[in-house]
């Protein structure tokens, strides 16, 4: 794993900690991350939820990106999730032993290219956890 994605784990870990956080070293450099236990509440039916997520090589210089979360989320009022949500997905680290899960996926990909290098994975998360709670 290059030193710029162990320090963003790092930092991950030290902000979330006590909650579990589960790294799976990819081929490329990179890592899966895999969060327990982040606190939802309303407006969804769900007190909590997992999250996992892709951290490039390229990082600190490449967005976080994608994000994925419990795939039974579901709102207190009964309306579907909000796009970007896309249900019907499953998430991998592609690490044997370690099985896929159903998954939601939160697309929230930095698309402005003066941003990049200058969100953190640990901002880049705090940003999607944000935005789903907004929703």
């Amino acid at each position: 794993m290059k030193k710029e994605v162990e320090k963003a784990i790092e930092e991950i870990r030290q902000f979330y900690h006590p909650q579990v956080v589960e790294v799976f070293e990819s081929s490329c450099g990179g890592a899966h991350v895999l969060i327990q236990d982040i606190p939802l509440g309303p407006p969804y039916a769900q007190a909590s939820t997992w999250i996992a997520f892709f951290i490039t090589n390229a990082c600190p210089y490449a967005d976080t990106y994608p994000f994925y979360v419990r795939p039974d989320l579901s709102r207190l009022d009964g309306t579907a999730p909000k796009v970007p949500i896309h249900l019907g997905n499953n998430w991998s680290p592609g690490v044997a032993g370690v099985p896929a899960r159903p998954a939601v996926m939160v697309s929230r990909r930095q698309n402005h290219s003066h941003c990049i290098g200058k969100e953190s994975p640990l901002l880049k998360l705090q940003t999607v956890i944000k935005w789903l709670l907004k929703q």
